[in-house]
């Protein structure tokens, strides 16, 4: 099977300049991307630019997971620079000036490579326009200049000092032009050496797309090293569904959770199966429990064993078990869709509800009180109490989550269908 090139690129390097080597071009990289590309073992992975201010970065567990698997992954110029040196000598391969700073220990700071920028998205050739400059590309033009014996030391200090001074957001050449007092002229200079030769994070961009077609063989651990609960249910979130789907598993499950009658019976089997001490059929939650240490025979009408409408041909030992089962070490309760969630339907039955259920594009977002109001209504939970079982028992793990998973899906349309069925 042919491999694929990825390539997360931004205001490192505008669409008109970048050139075609075969490459999928994506927006920066933020956390999940990579998880939802769903890369294939053999296909070749680029960062360069990726979010961290406004969204959730990409995380080091999440590049990992994807060396684990034989993808490539590299990094260079900006953001993917700083995590190829973070993961060097776990099979990133880091490529450029950047890289090889921030893997000496010369630069540090992610706000180092950092700059203010129009999006990707735009269609009028101004996607991924820079409006700043990075301390970077400031510090290596000051530093070329003083190589070329055009600015010396003091002068080539004096202009890094006045752009450090400047937050990203606001190191714009005028305003480093503006607040550069004495070096008012090292600081021309260095602009210019960065308006004639393109910054080094453009460079090492180019770089690293051309080198792209051979990438260097790693010796990466084996994919159990990098298991972790974070890491599992950060892929869980953002894995398609099936190759191509805008469905994500998490949100096919969490489907299945909120709106099918009978999932309470579902998760019982589930948490049956993984939380059995012996193996074969016939496991008994008061024998788990026993072996869990948890007191023999609890009460009936103890708070977390009482009765809900979807639970009341059950014991009181499948209610406990059922709503306090957790995956080892204890944060996730699931990190896949299992066969006891889909029952007798398959994925892509399940896909289709989904995509029924979407609300329409450009949807405002539903109140957080709404949502539980409908899911209360929908389960039948008589009071707060109950609705907090009915919570456990479909195996959310609290009412935040229930609430956040229920706001992906058209709520108003789930509240018609069911007063109608009604």
């Amino acid at each position: 099977m042919t491999s694929r090139r990825f390539a997360f690129v931004g205001p490192t390097l505008p669409p008109s300049e970048r050139p075609d080597h075969g490459c999928t071009y994506l927006p920066p990289v933020r956390h999940g991307d990579l998880y939802a590309l769903d890369a294939r073992p053999g296909d070749r992975i680029l960062i360069v630019d990726g979010v961290y201010q406004h969204f959730a970065p990409i995380r080091h567990k999440e590049i990992l997971a994807q060396l684990a698997r034989g993808v490539h992954v590299t990094g260079a110029a900006s953001l993917g620079a700083l995590r190829a040196a973070e993961l060097d000598g776990f099979g990133m391969r880091g490529i450029g000036h950047v890289y090889e700073q921030a893997r000496d220990g010369r630069l540090v700071a992610d706000s180092d490579v950092a700059l203010l920028h129009v999006d990707d998205g735009e269609e009028d050739g101004t996607a991924a326009r820079g409006l700043t400059l990075p301390l970077v590309a400031v510090r290596h033009a000051a530093g070329t200049l003083l190589a070329a014996g055009k600015l010396d030391e003091r002068a080539a200090a004096e202009a890094e000092r006045a752009a450090a001074a400047l937050h990203f957001t606001e190191r714009s050449p005028r305003a480093l032009l503006h607040r550069a007092g004495d070096a008012r002229e090292a600081v021309a200079a260095v602009l210019a050496e960065i308006d004639v030769h393109g910054d080094v994070k453009k460079q090492d961009a180019l770089l690293a797309l051309a080198a792209g077609d051979a990438p260097e063989a790693v010796s990466v651990p084996a994919a159990s090293v990098w298991h972790s609960s974070y890491g599992r249910e950060g892929e869980f979130d953002h894995r398609p569904l099936t190759s191509g789907s805008r469905v994500t598993a998490r949100i096919a499950l969490a489907c299945l959770q909120l709106f099918a009658a009978d999932f309470p019976d579902r998760h019982l089997a589930y948490a049956l199966r993984l939380a059995a001490t012996g193996p074969g059929p016939g496991a008994d939650a008061g024998r788990v429990l026993a072996a869990a240490g948890f007191p023999p025979a609890p009460r009936p009408e103890a708070l977390l064993a009482r009765s809900t409408a979807a639970t009341v041909g059950w014991t009181a030992d499948e209610r406990l078990l059922a709503r306090t089962f957790r995956l080892p070490p204890g944060r996730l309760v699931y990190h896949d869709l299992p066969p006891e969630a889909l029952a007798d339907g398959s994925t892509a039955e399940v896909e289709q509800w989904c995509l029924r259920l979407l609300p329409p594009a450009g949807s405002p977002p539903v109140p957080t009180e709404r949502c539980h109001r409908v899911l209360r209504d929908l389960w039948q939970a008589r009071d707060d109490h109950e609705y907090r079982l009915c919570v456990l028992e479909r195996g959310f793990r609290d009412g935040t989550e229930a609430a956040r998973l229920a706001r992906v899906f058209d709520l108003e349309l789930v509240d018609r269908l069911a007063r109608t069925a009604a």
